[in-house]
Order: structure tokens, then C-alpha cells, then sequence
């Protein structure tokens, strides 16, 4: 959204440009520069950052035509393997109070070949011979025989795996379930064409019908934690070096309507007992990845937390009430407790039994996710925010309160009163925000917590999904724009981090995936990059010769280093427009120079089969004498990091 008018962009002809980097006088840097969004959006969790492997693993709805998400129950991405009938079966009893949906398979008469079902994955499936694979399933019948499971190559019909698991039991008995021993495939597969089965002996079935729920796989996780992250995806995430987490959303936060919302006491406990979500953006979630997993993952990536909260408005505009309000204040708290709470507290002592005995650590809630939007702006200032900021401050005083609307309904100033800004627009736009924030009061502390060019140049019009280098250096002016006020512009975080590639080509993430690739957007090494180079106090940086554009730039103290980051945004190169850098005080006559490129403005990374990273980031030394070096462009697009 954009929130404040687009200043006139600076695209001027080459001049001499020299600046002097003073050794201080600047502000304080907030430690929390760069931050990541998490929500579900298009297979970010479920089929992403989830390390679940099966597709409608307990029937819990269906993503229908259109993306449009339903609890239609059926068996969609399941195929029977022989002569049999799969469908959707509801007779008692029951897995569970949540997952009441189960699949059977009727096996004919005569029957005594191998029988069973396969599933198609998420889009497939990686079959990777290095990595452990753990299977397993819930049965309900007459069965006394090895149940198999196994991957099967589409293109080439291959196994390419085997592990089995004997099954005794009787229609008498309740849900039984079945671990499969760990294993990993005698190859690997090139492509994601890929399923994965569930094969019987027909003969100890025929004449009669099995009931399956809960069926999962899973690769070998990050941090090998069960019910964890997919691995590669999971690193990825953490090599961008970020510093906080928003969680669990956004829109996906709020609901599609009332009732639809993130509850997070219906994602936590055994998967058994997790019903399920209506996403936001098209599918049934499992909730597998629920809020405990979340705050796990935060944990391992050593991130901060900003807690987002439900507050009471939906995306349809639907607004709880002030007098029905209450129980949605009293949710809220309960899971501040549940996350912080020592055993001696009753919502603590819950996290403790569900094997999480070192509480989290929350300083920072946000209420509610734009509320400028779909109706919320009035009851937000009316009451909505006050109720859940009353609550809050009363029971943890120092915890910070975000306040989705600008200008804050909060009382304080300073930390007190923080702000979630989202800007999304083309790239011009964010090349035009350099100076926004000079100006900003010092009082009222913001984050921008959603953030992404997605068109080029200054276009509009629908999101482009190949995100060019040109969008990326927009994006880098805004940000040195917000490294240069971060003493009141505390963090940024692109939307959205993560979505399946296949589903979403034509919007923009900061990574997409398939089953066995990762795409790196330009915007992935933008921020990794920043990230890797932020210092603790700006520095004052003087242009004595030439002005701003089309170079940006921003300065920043690190220890005993001076980092100076530019961006060439349409602009001279070699040797003749170097740009003259004196940082004072200095006596160094060398220097690291980083630099970020590619060809052409327009161009795109891809995923690694078709083409893979269209950029290049180069290190090496330079020379200078006493603390004054020269930096030459090579590109009119382009981002260089100095340290002295």
C-alpha cells in the first residue's frame, strides 16, 4: 500500500560524485533492520516450509475450482493401485473428535494381486537416495499382512524405494497405527514425477473394505525434529541471516470471515486432534505447522518474535462486536501465557505437557493485520485495539503493543506506540522513498512489515512474477533509505516469503519452491546481503561534490568498520564516474568491496532447471590511500557494499 506521495524521482546524467563519511555523529541502528513474514499463502507451509510430503493426508477439504478452499471432504490427489474403490467414509468410530473423515477401499471379491492407493504429493515428490524418509498410516479393519510403500518414477515407472511394515489386527479393534522403518531410496530422481503408495496383499482383503486416515511421509527435517521442516527449504530461510519473524500472518491470520481466523489453540497437540483451517488463499490447511511448530522454527533461527494477533476483523469486513469481543481478548491472553508461562501458570503447565518446557520468549504483539482495511479502521480506534492493549500492558508492562493503523491508537510514544506499515507498488515508487522517513516524527517508532515491488519500472497494472534485478534496486533505495532512520524505522520484512511456484508463477515471493527445487529471488540476496553488512549507529554522510541520483546510499558503523552501501539506479559506469569515497578518521589503504549485478535491469533468477540465478555477487580488495578509495559502477543497475 502505498502511504505517503511518491517523491520525484532523481534520474540525472552522470556527474562527479564524492562523499565523506564522518566516523559519528549518526543514531543508534535498530538490531531488528531485517525481519521475514511468515504466513500460509500458496503452499508456504503446507507443501512448503512443512515438511509433510502427502497431499490431503486426512481428508480435511478440498482447494476446489478456482483456489476457492472448502471443507468438501473427498479423496483428491489418491489413486487405488488394482481393482479397488477408494472413497470418503464417516462410520464410526472415529480418529478423532477432529478428523472424523476417513478414506476406504473396497476390495472385491476374488481379489489376490497387490491392491493399495498412491499420492501425488505436493505437485511430486523429491526422491533424494542421501536423506532418511519416515512413513506411516492409521488402519481400521481386518487385515494380517506387510503393508509397502514406496516411490514410483511417472516418467520411467521405476521403484525407486521400499519399505515395509506388517499389519495384524482385527475389525474389532480401534485405530491402529503403523510406522513404517526409516528409509531411503536405493536412487534418486532428477525430476519431482514422482507418487508415493500404499500397497496391501489383496488376497487377506478380498470381500471386504479398510479404513485409512493420517497417512504421512516425511523427509528428513531441519534440526531432524519430528513433524519438522523440509530441510532445504528451512536452511534457505535461515541463511538470509534476518533478525525477527512476524507470525502466523497476516490475511491468513484474519480469515476470509468470522470464524475462519487463526485459532491457535486448534493448532497445537497431536495432529490427531487438529482439524484443519480454511486457508485465506485457496486450500485446506492440515495445521500440521501450527503455532508451536512456528515459534519452534523462530527458536532455531534465533529470531524475534512479533506475535501477530487475532482482532477481530475479517477480510470480508465482518467485525466482532464490543460487547462480543471479550472472548477473543481472553483467547489472546491465554496464548501469551501458553508461549511464556512457566509450569506454574495453567496455560504454561498445557505447553509443558505437550513437551515444551522452556517457555518462549514474546516481546512484541501486533493486533490485528490492516485494519485500514475491509471496515476495521473505525471500531479499531473505537474500541478493538484498546481492549487487547488494556489486557496486555496489565499482565506484561514491558511487552510491545503494534498497532496496525497509523497514526498508533496506542497512549504511549516512543517503543510503545510501534507501527506496521505494508507498501506494495513498482519499482520507481520505492526508488522515490529514499528521504520518506527523514522527516518522521522520532517519537513513534514503525515497522514495515510487508514491503515488495512488484511491477517494473513505473508500471501498472497486474504483479509480475519474475521479479527483475531493476525491482530489486528500487527496493535497495527504500531500504537504504530506512537503514539511514533506523532509529525509528526499526525493521523491514518482505511479503510474501515463500509460495509454491507451480501454483503462483505470477506473483512475487522472496522464494519460491517445487517439490525439489528453490528459486532465490533477486530480492533473496538483496536482503541477505544487507543483512550480512549492518552496523550498530549511522553515519552522517556529506556529498561535497554532486548529489543524490541517480546513486543512493547509506552509511553505517560496525565495530571498528565503516559500511557504506550504494545503489547505481539508471546511472554512469566505469572508471571516469567513480564515485570519490573519503571516510575520515581513516588511515586505511584497503578495502572490501561487494558487488551485486546482473546483465540487464530486466533480468530474473529462475529455478535452477530453467536457467537458475541471472545475478552475480563478487568480493575482493581494493586500494585507496588514507581512508579515500574510488568505486566504479559497472552496470546503470547495480549494488555495491565498501567496508573500510
Amino acid at each position: 500500500m502505498r502511504f505517503l506521495a511518491a517523491l520525484p524521482l532523481l534520474c540525472k546524467l552522470a556527474s562527479s560524485l564524492r562523499l565523506d563519511i564522518a566516523p559519528n555523529g549518526g543514531n543508534a541502528s535498530s538490531p531488528l533492520l531485517y525481519g521475514l513474514l511468515y504466513e500460509e499463502i500458496y503452499h508456504s507451509g503446507d507443501g512448503g516450509l512443512y515438511g509433510e510430503m502427502i497431499r490431503n493426508r486426512a481428508f480435511q477439504g478440498s482447494p476446489g475450482p478456482g483456489r476457492r478452499a472448502s471443507f468438501d471432504r473427498n479423496t483428491e490427489f489418491w489413486h487405488p493401485i488394482g481393482d479397488v474403490e477408494l472413497s470418503i467414509d464417516t462410520t464410526a468410530p472415529a480418529l478423532s473428535d477432529s478428523l472424523t473423515y476417513q478414506m476406504r477401499m473396497d476390495v472385491p471379491e476374488g481379489t489376490t494381486g497387490p491392491v493399495g492407493f498412491y499420492n501425488d504429493g505436493f505437485w511430486g515428490f523429491h526422491v533424494d537416495a542421501a536423506k532418511r524418509y519416515a512413513a506411516s498410516f492409521y488402519l481400521r479393519g481386518d487385515y494380517d499382512g506387510d503393508v509397502e510403500c514406496f516411490f514410483t518414477n511417472t516418467l520411467t515407472g521405476e521403484k525407486l524405494s521400499s519399505a515395509t511394515t506388517r499389519a495384524s489386527q482385527d475389525a474389532s479393534q480401534d485405530w491402529v497405527q503403523h510406522k513404517l522403518p526409516t528409509f531411503q531410496p536405493q536412487s534418486s530422481a532428477s525430476t519431482s514425477n514422482n507418487t508415493f503408495s500404499f500397497v496391501f496383499d489383496g488376497s487377506q482383503l478380498a470381500g471386504q473394505s479398510v479404513y485409512v486416515n493420517l497417512l504421512s511421509l516425511f523427509k528428513q527435517t531441519y534440526q531432524n525434529r519430528d513433524n519438522g521442516l523440509r530441510e532445504d527449504l528451512a536452511q534457505t530461510l535461515a541463511d538470509l541471516k534476518a533478525s525477527w519473524i512476524r507470525l502466523p500472518g497476516g490475511n491468513n491470520m484474519e480469515g476470509l470471515s468470522l470464524g475462519n481466523q487463526f485459532k491457535w489453540n486448534e493448532s497445537i497437540g497431536s495432529l490427531e486432534q487438529r482439524f484443519g483451517k480454511l486457508s485465506t488463499w485457496g486450500d485446506i490447511e492440515t495445521q500440521g505447522f501450527g503455532l508451536l511448530e512456528q515459534m519452534t522454527m523462530a527458536r532455531d533461527m534465533n529470531l524475534t518474535v512479533v506475535l501477530g494477533i487475532y482482532g477481530g476483523l475479517s477480510l470480508n469486513g465482518d467485525v466482532v462486536p464490543e460487547d462480543e469481543l471479550q472472548p477473543y481478548v481472553d483467547s489472546a491472553m491465554d496464548e501469551l501465557e501458553f508461549l511464556t508461562g512457566d509450569a506454574s501458570t495453567p496455560m504454561g503447565a498445557k505447553r509443558v505437557q505437550l513437551g515444551y518446557e522452556e517457555p518462549f520468549q514474546v516481546d512484541w504483539v501486533e493486533i490485528s493485520n490492516e485494519d485500514y482495511l475491509n471496515g476495521g479502521y473505525d471500531s479499531y480506534y473505537a474500541y478493538r485495539f484498546d481492549m487487547f492493549y488494556n489486557a496486555i500492558r496489565a499482565k506484561y508492562p514491558d511487552m510491545h503493543v503494534v498497532s496496525t493503523i497509523n497514526p498508533s491508537p496506542s497512549p504511549d510514544t516512543g517503543s510503545g506506540a510501534m507501527v506496521d506499515l505494508h507498501i506494495y507498488d513498482n519499482q520507481n515508487h520505492f526508488a522515490s522513498l529514499y528521504n520518506t522517513f527523514d522527516q518522521a516524527s522520532r517519537k513513534y517508532p514503525v515497522f514495515v512489515g510487508e514491503y515488495a515491488a512488484i511491477r517494473e519500472g513505473s508500471g501498472a497494472g497486474p504483479e509480475i512474477g519474475a521479479q527483475t534485478f531493476g525491482m530489486a534496486c528500487g527496493e535497495a533505495i527504500m531500504l537504504l533509505g530506512i537503514e539511514k532512520n533506523s532509529d525509528i524505522i526499526l525493521g523491514s520484512a518482505y511479503g510474501a516469503l515463500i509460495k509454491e511456484y507451480n501454483e503462483e508463477p505470477n506473483t512475487v515471493a522472496v522464494i519460491k519452491h517445487t517439490a525439489n527445487e528453490i528459486l532465490h529471488s533477486m530480492s533473496y540476496y538483496l536482503q541477505q546481503l544487507f543483512a550480512a553488512h549492518v552496523g550498530t549507529e549511522t553515519l552522517p554522510v556529506t556529498a561535497t561534490e554532486g548529489g543524490l541520483g541517480p546513486v543512493w546510499w547509506s552509511a553505517t558503523k560496525a565495530g571498528r568498520r565503516t559500511v557504506l552501501k550504494m545503489v547505481n539506479y539508471n546511472g554512469a559506469t566505469g572508471a571516469e564516474n567513480a564515485v570519490k569515497v573519503h571516510v575520515k578518521g581513516s588511515r586505511a589503504c584497503t578495502a572490501e568491496l561487494t558487488v551485486f549485478t546482473a546483465d540487464k535491469e530486466t533480468s530474473s533468477n529462475k529455478l535452477p532447471s530453467q536457467g537458475g540465478d541471472e545475478h552475480s555477487i563478487t568480493t575482493r580488495r581494493i586500494t585507496g590511500k588514507r581512508g579515500v578509495f574510488e568505486v566504479a559502477f559497472t552496470k546503470p543497475f547495480e549494488i555495491v557494499i565498501l567496508t573500510v
